[in-house]
């Protein structure tokens, strides 16, 4: 599954319209560890289809949306129930790491 990328209206609609929960994928085209992991994303997009949508948002086009969720580094996955961030993953971990975090979280 390729992830959409959204800016700061599109992400809003996107959150007030999503019954699963949202992971924000925060991301730079210069990121070798955010164009590493972006691939495993897709992946985990498709298994975790039923309870997760991943979306991503690229750092150097929306900062409003980088000062909004205060994140300093990339990657950065912000998880997101009902509008409230329930879970950080920040820097580059194994996609199992990520997994496990869409299972409990």
């Amino acid at each position: 599954m390729q992830l959409d990328d959204v800016d700061n209206s599109a992400l809003n609609e996107v959150l007030l319209a999503e019954d699963r929960g949202v992971i924000i994928d925060f991301w730079g085209t210069w990121c070798q560890p955010c164009r590493t992991l972006r691939p495993h994303l897709e992946q985990l997009a498709d298994d975790h289809s039923a309870s997760w949508r991943v979306v991503g948002v690229h750092v150097d086009e929306n900062p409003d949306v980088v000062e909004r969720f205060e994140v300093t580094s990339t990657p950065t996955l912000v998880f997101v129930r009902g509008g409230d961030e329930v879970h950080r993953i920040t820097g580059a971990v194994p996609p199992s790491a990520i997994s496990e975090a869409m299972a409990s979280t």
